[in-house]
């Protein structure tokens, strides 16, 4: 019979010999639990992300959101087209002021071609035609704004189509016939 030493196991040192077999037990080990590991965490996210889609879900089909979405989809298509009418008026602005005949710059040369003791009292314009009616204190003034008129570069012709003494002066009416100005309306 051998005789048992319980210090046996101290006093003798054991080598640790290296075996493959453990080493690929080991290693299988770790991947699975590296498997399990990222397996668990993909699932954590998975469960996250779907509690956000349906937190998000409750949201969107909520009646009052489907409501206010449908009330901001109304106003964004009253938006856009108040924006096309305001596009529109610019551009029908712009054509009306490119077929402006009589502007600002008409009136000041009718303005200064006035001789003193010429007054005027209406002016009236239809197409490239000007009417203008006043009263002059002498005959030899109106016929000096008629003249003074058609040397204007934008008229073709002024025409004294009536004149009557009425007291102390006299009441004229006067046609202005403007050059054709071809506009381009695009």
């Amino acid at each position: 019979m051998r005789d048992m030493n319980f210090f046996d196991p101290f006093i003798e040192k054991k080598q640790f010999t290296f075996n493959k077999m453990l080493f690929l037990y080991g290693l299988l080990f770790l991947v699975i639990v590296g498997l399990g590991v990222m397996v668990g965490m993909n699932q954590l996210k998975i469960n996250a992300l779907q509690k956000e889609v349906n937190s998000l879900r409750q949201v969107a089909e909520d009646p009052q959101t489907v409501k206010r979405v449908e009330e901001i989809r109304a106003f964004e298509e009253e938006t856009e087209q108040f924006k096309q009418e305001v596009e529109r008026i610019r551009t029908l602005d712009k054509n009306i002021q490119a077929r402006d005949v009589i502007g600002e710059e008409l009136l000041d040369d009718i303005n200064s071609k006035l001789p003193e003791g010429v007054f005027l009292g209406n002016l009236s314009a239809s197409g490239s035609e000007i009417r203008i009616a006043g009263f002059a204190e002498d005959r030899y003034s109106i016929a000096e704004f008629a003249k003074g008129l058609e040397r204007l570069p934008v008229a073709s012709k002024a025409f004294v189509s009536n004149i009557s003494a009425v007291e102390s002066y006299y009441r004229f009416n006067l046609d202005l016939t403007l050059e054709e100005v071809l506009v381009d309306v695009n």
